[in-house]
């Protein structure tokens, strides 16, 4: 009785501790993944002369969406695509309480882990 006090107890403790901590760390949540691709849009800051905002809105092949907006006077913005691929959408500026205007269709190939355009028609 001695020899199981002192071997088995704690042995089979020491299992019920172990797997117990594994089943915790089996059922963490994973990380979302991190996205695919970077999309980087810039345009000249010297042709805003309105303050407005410069709207990105982007669909991949399956009908995934993303967009982005940022301030004209920035000069760029950023989406993260989720998988590379062809992108459709569109780009336009933006006021608060008034219409959009100036919208570009775009089509961009996301083939890179960064992919930049330049705007080239002002907005």
């Amino acid at each position: 009785m001695k020899l199981a006090s002192l071997v088995i107890f704690p042995s089979v403790a020491c299992i019920l501790f172990w797997l117990g901590f594994t089943a915790c760390v089996i059922e963490a949540p994973d990380e979302p993944p991190p996205p695919s691709a970077r999309i980087l849009i810039a345009w000249d800051t010297s042709r805003c002369v309105d303050p407005h905002r410069l709207v990105v809105e982007l669909e991949d092949e399956d009908g995934v969406d993303i967009s982005s907006s940022a301030p004209c006077w920035l000069g760029a913005v950023t989406l993260d695509a989720p998988r590379w691929g062809i992108y459709r959408g569109r780009l336009y500026a933006w006021v608060l309480d008034e219409p959009i205007r100036a919208v570009a269709k775009l089509l961009i190939t996301v083939d890179a882990p960064v992919v930049r355009w330049q705007l080239t028609t002002p907005l």
